[in-house]
């Protein structure tokens, strides 16, 4: 895990979880930002790390500023890559696809002179370049949550911002479609990974566009409701599947108020808190 914000100031450190406590990791590298894209490079054995925004806290001259970096995090730390990739923004959705061992990373969002720029474009990163692979597809979007799906061997996409929309669609390597499933709640900003024990794609929390849910739900198919309870309600939570341990890992998130610190595991029928952690008072900061 590696930055995001407390309730009062945007983090540059980097963290790991074994499964039952953290470890604060001695490695340097990106500076403090928010709502990067971050995804576990599985043939490389690295951590591919791009963009995010400078908000929140810190230098008022930050506070606009848009990241267009990309890094990766292997055994002896952070890495610096000078590669020509997405333009800087935020919030982009990142998945890792086994089957053609690329990373791929789809939208987000930027600032063109106040006024929010949500962005549509498809790119994935091969362990040496960025390639843009698509300019359609899903309607521009932050926010989303997105996962590979083991079992198509297709990357999946969820739910988007302006308004949380219930859509979903699949990346085969060479375009998008629309899945057409049954009606599902919108979600802006839940999380999602594939359970790859279980063979689907498990998502959670998000805003639906009137308050926080808790609610889980697995792909196969179509979307279904497995789970009412686990985490409390929440969003801008960080997610990973554990391959050793064979359980989703969630952490953090806010619900507006609170900023969460806790550990939730995921093993594939119920959530488990692993780490509780007192809740912080959120900081109004206008974002």
């Amino acid at each position: 895990m590696f930055g995001g914000a407390d309730a009062s100031r945007v983090g540059d450190d980097t963290w790991s979880w074994d499964g039952s406590r953290w470890s604060l990791e001695p490695w340097r590298g990106p500076g403090p930002r928010t709502f990067a894209a971050m995804a576990w490079d599985v043939e490389r054995g690295e951590a591919l790390l791009f963009g995010g925004r400078r908000v929140l806290f810190g230098r008022e001259g930050d506070r606009g500023t848009f990241l267009g970096d990309t890094w990766t995090l292997g055994r002896d730390g952070w890495r610096p890559l000078d590669a020509v990739g997405p333009s800087a923004r935020a919030e982009a959705a990142v998945a890792y696809d086994a089957g053609r061992r690329v990373v791929v990373l789809f939208g987000g969002y930027n600032d063109e002179d106040g006024v929010t720029n949500r962005l549509g474009d498809t790119w994935e990163w091969n362990g040496a370049r960025w390639t843009l692979r698509a300019t359609d597809g899903p309607a521009p979007r932050n926010g989303a949550a997105m996962a590979w799906d083991g079992k198509s061997g297709e990357v999946v996409l969820f739910g988007r911002s302006g308004g949380p929309r219930d859509d979903t669609w699949v990346w085969s390597g060479e375009r998008w479609r629309r899945l057409d499933t049954a009606a599902t709640p919108g979600r802006f900003n839940s999380v999602a990974a594939y359970d790859a024990a279980r063979g689907r794609i498990v998502r959670t929390t998000g805003w639906n566009g009137r308050e926080r849910v808790r609610d889980t739900w697995v792909l196969g198919g179509g979307w279904t409701l497995t789970s009412t309870q686990g985490p409390t309600a929440r969003n801008h939570a960080a997610v990973a599947y554990d391959s050793a341990r064979a359980r989703l890992v969630l952490f953090g998130g806010h619900d507006g108020t609170n900023v969460f610190g806790d550990v939730w595991e995921w093993d594939g029928v119920a959530w488990r808190e692993r780490l509780a952690w007192p809740a912080q008072r959120r900081v109004e900061n206008g974002h």
